[in-house]
């Protein structure tokens, strides 16, 4: 019991410590044009019409989460206390085909100490809290847990949303998106060694069309 009010009083530290995070959204337009010909009319006329995919989002216009403080909560709380960002996919009406879009975070640098297990991420689509899709940013091959290290190394790339298991829209649909970022709680861990970490990270979507 001493034990864990001891970890409580660690913990209740790495609130306050200075922890610098910026996750910019990437500003590129997700607009799709012709893609492929198909015959249309009859046989004899000659007549092609290429199929057309226009979806657009919000990131191109959004703003960012900027957090100097990151609160370390309980993994059940991230809908009400972790830091969020709010944007929409849309496959427009003068698209003539299903559309599916891809998620992933470019141009990431981040310091070795988060890592982490712990430093966790959601994607909620159209407030289907069951369905949410959640990872986190541990990466054995550049930092090992519990390291304190907080130099910065960069990453090309992670995926979130990958093509295999992307999101479909049918035309003239819109997906409205939570992307969330949170360090969660363990009791029997001494989490210091999280605080003073920081990551700037672009959010990025590539859509595609579907037959």
């Amino acid at each position: 019991m001493e034990k864990k009010s001891k970890n409580k009083a660690v913990k209740s530290g790495i609130f306050i410590a200075v922890f610098v995070l910026s996750i910019m959204i990437i500003g590129v337009s997700v607009s799709y044009a012709y893609f492929s010909a198909n015959v249309v009319g009859s046989s004899d006329t000659g007549e092609n019409q290429a199929d057309k995919l226009n979806v657009t989002t919000t990131l191109t216009s959004g703003g960012a989460i900027n957090a100097t403080s990151l609160a370390i909560i309980d993994g059940s709380e991230y809908l009400t206390k972790a830091e969020h960002f709010e944007f929409t996919v849309t496959n427009n009406t003068d698209s003539t085909v299903r559309a599916k879009y891809a998620i992933n975070l470019t141009d990431i640098t981040i310091s070795k100490n988060i890592l982490s297990k712990y430093f966790k991420w959601a994607i909620v689509v159209n407030s289907d809290t069951s369905n949410a899709i959640t990872g986190d940013f541990q990466d054995a091959s550049l930092a090992t847990e519990g390291n304190s290290d907080t130099t910065t190394v960069t990453i090309d790339s992670k995926i979130l949303v990958s093509e295999e298991d992307a999101l479909e829209l049918d035309i003239g649909a819109t997906d409205t998106l939570t992307f969330y970022l949170w360090l969660e709680n363990d009791d029997n861990v001494d989490q210091l060694y999280l605080t003073n970490g920081n990551m700037t990270a672009k959010l990025s979507l590539d859509a595609f069309p579907v037959r």
